[in-house]
């Protein structure tokens, strides 16, 4: 007997697949940008009150290369920081597709079915395990910028969100 359009329920047309797994993995800071700004901040200060007082002394040039210190270390926190958050990727297991996006990435790097995407940590007692994922042939390496216990832990995390998305659509 055919199914006609209105015998189907209402919801099936437009389902949002289930996420199992979206985690952003960005390196190690060791200074917050608060904390950036805290510390340029005392520096400044103390720069201040340094040329300050190098021209009550009369050494007039002085103010010239603290200011320059102060733009060369002003510049080199933001270059950092910029270069930290260049280097951020997110990972999304759904239902239906494994997805790597990397910052300044318009689409995903990486989208594969978790039917057929494997997670391979290379020698994970290793100082430095290599963390990729793997499908028909094709390599991805993630966290290359995270320590071996973060990349230790997102491996079993990818495998834990790729076991429950495979086990949605084929039950074992």
């Amino acid at each position: 007997m055919p199914v006609e359009k209105a015998d189907l329920p209402p919801d099936t047309t437009g389902f949002a697949p289930v996420v199992y797994l979206d985690r952003a993995v960005e390196p190690n800071r060791s200074l917050s940008r608060r904390g950036m700004w805290v510390v340029l901040g005392v520096l400044a200060v103390f720069n201040l009150f340094t040329a300050g007082f190098m021209v009550v002394i009369g050494a007039y040039p002085a103010p010239i290369f603290l200011g320059a210190d102060m733009i060369a270390v002003s510049a080199a926190f933001f270059v950092m920081d910029r270069r930290r958050t260049a280097r951020a990727e997110r990972v999304t297991v759904t239902s239906d597709r494994v997805e790597v996006f990397r910052s300044g990435a318009e689409a995903a790097v990486w989208s594969t079915a978790p039917g057929f995407t494997r997670v391979v940590l290379d020698d994970p007692h290793a100082d430095l395990p290599r963390l990729r994922l793997a499908s028909a042939g094709r390599f991805l390496d993630l966290g290359t910028h995270v320590g071996p216990e973060t990349r230790t832990r997102l491996a079993g995390e990818l495998e834990a969100a790729i076991l429950r998305a495979r086990n949605e659509r084929h039950p074992v």
